[in-house]
């Protein structure tokens, strides 16, 4: 039987509970935020079965960009900020609105930590983006973006030699100019629910002049394009 001292903690944790939430979330209505760092880590569990296709891709401009991950950086990036911006309704700044105050990496994204930032830049917040692709492996591996849980795989001895489960992590951490403690970090992910044999049609809508086919969730867009929603559904 519970005593009125239960009920009282019960109900203190409760609200404790529902003000750590409301401080987690945030609301980013007409907030202008500045790109610091976009980092987009193809590992390689899955990289070299997707560089098979870069005769797909057109050069980069950037001697030291590479191929393959030069285009799904790209295209990943406009299709995330519009997203972002529909869904939270931020603002996110021109990639280049610090000029010559930011670093920039060999695709032409900030390359920047907060702390920096914070030193060389004059907006008000500031906001962070992590892309990893990555597969799920039969093999035993270690190292960022190797391992994916066996739980969303219904038969691992189904999955032939040559066919990969790719997933897609996208971490999202904004900043304010008052200091290196993030406003909020929130992740998005998804994976196929199914093995892929790599191919050209993985790379649907990705060639010069096609539309990305955003809605099928079997070609690599439509994966990345997944794992966004379920990032917008984590704000």
């Amino acid at each position: 039987m519970l005593t009125m001292k239960k009920i009282g903690i019960i109900l203190s944790l409760a609200i404790l509970l529902g003000l750590t939430s409301k401080l987690s979330a945030q609301n980013y209505s007409n907030k202008q935020l500045a790109l610091i760092s976009y980092e987009y880590n193809i590992h390689q569990n899955i990289k070299p079965q997707f560089d098979e296709f870069a005769y797909l891709f057109p050069e980069p401009k950037e001697k030291k960009a590479d191929k393959t991950t030069g285009l799904l950086k790209e295209k990943t990036w406009y299709l995330l900020k519009e997203r972002l911006e529909e869904g939270t309704g931020m603002y996110i700044l021109p990639l280049n609105a610090h000029g010559n105050d930011f670093k920039y990496d060999a695709y032409g994204f900030p390359e920047m930590n907060i702390n920096r930032a914070i030193r060389k830049g004059n907006s008000k917040y500031y906001i962070k983006i992590d892309v990893t692709i990555s597969a799920f492996s039969t093999k035993a591996e270690t190292g960022y973006g190797s391992k994916t849980s066996k739980d969303s795989i219904e038969n691992e001895d189904n999955i032939s030699e040559n066919a990969i489960i790719p997933e897609i992590t996208i971490e999202v951490t904004t900043y304010s100019n008052e200091g290196i403690i993030p406003m909020q970090k929130v992740t998005g992910k998804a994976i196929a629910d199914e093995p892929w044999e790599i191919s050209v049609k993985t790379f649907d809508g990705l060639k010069k002049g096609e539309t990305l086919k955003l809605n099928d969730p079997h070609n690599i867009m439509g994966l990345i394009n997944s794992a966004i929603t379920n990032l917008l559904e984590n704000f």
